[in-house]
Formats: structure tokens, C-alpha cells, sequence
């Protein structure tokens, strides 16, 4: 019997893992939309949102891609119990916060979003960090290898 056998992994490990799978999943699908929206889906935003994609710098929509990529990539990595995941995720977190300070430091974008809400821009990040951290004890208690 090999030591991986001997390791228990808690249901709670593979319902975060599976989480965090689906949740990626949903910010890859976001970031597809995203990059592949026709010019009738554009003159379907509000004037305000046409403003803030037509000036959402380069350095926003490729934080965004990196993230998201790096999410998803982690998130299989978490299922298949690879260390990788706890890197990914971070790079994933760190993409998040690059992403999201562009909503700070960009006219318009505080405007928008309290019209809209704030639950994403709230609920992304710490989904983000709670990734991480859930990687990050997996591999101390080295569940993953």
C-alpha cells in the first residue's frame, strides 16, 4: 500500500475542488463572451458600459484572461491532486487583484458598479483567495502532490 492510498481526503477538499472547477468554469465563459462580442451585442450596452469597454486599458483585459485561464487551469490541477494547483491559484489571485484595481483607478467604473452592485466585484476576490488558501493547506497537509 502506497502512502497516497493511506491519506484520507475530506468530501469538504473535493466539494471545494468541484467548486472551484464550476466557478472558473463561469469566469472562462465570462472572459469568452467577452472577447468575442459582436458589434450588435456592443450597441446593446448602455451608453456607460460602451464607455468603460471602449476605454478599458490592455492591461485590464489581459489580467482578466490570465486569471481566469490560470483559475480553471488550477482548479483541474486541484482534482487531480497536483501541487501546480497552489501556484496557479496564486497567479490566478494575483490576476484578480490587477483586474479589479482597474475598477478603482479607471473613471466610470465605481459609478457603474454602484448601480449595478457590488457582489461580484466583492465576491470574485475572495472566492480568489479562498482557492488559494484551500490549495495551500491541501498541500501543507499534503493531500495533493
Amino acid at each position: 500500500m502506497t502512502q497516497d492510498n493511506q491519506i484520507q481526503i475530506p468530501v469538504w477538499f473535493w466539494i471545494g475542488a468541484i467548486f472551484s472547477l464550476i466557478w472558473n468554469g463561469f469566469g472562462l465563459a465570462a472572459y469568452g463572451a467577452d472577447i468575442t462580442m459582436s458589434a450588435g451585442d456592443f450597441a446593446k450596452l448602455t451608453a456607460e458600459e460602451q464607455n468603460l469597454y471602449a476605454n478599458r486599458p490592455f492591461w485590464a483585459s489581459a489580467a482578466f484572461a490570465v486569471a481566469v485561464i490560470a483559475g480553471f487551469l488550477a482548479a483541474i490541477m486541484l482534482l487531480l491532486r497536483r501541487r501546480i494547483a497552489v501556484r496557479l491559484f496564486l497567479l490566478s489571485l494575483i490576476a484578480v487583484l490587477v483586474q479589479f484595481a482597474s475598477f478603482f483607478a479607471l473613471n466610470g467604473y465605481t459609478e457603474y458598479f454602484n448601480q449595478v452592485g457590488w457582489f461580484m466585484p466583492i465576491s470574485i476576490p475572495i472566492l480568489a483567495i479562498a482557492f488559494f488558501l484551500l490549495a495551500y493547506w491541501a498541500e501543507n497537509k499534503r493531500l495533493i502532490r
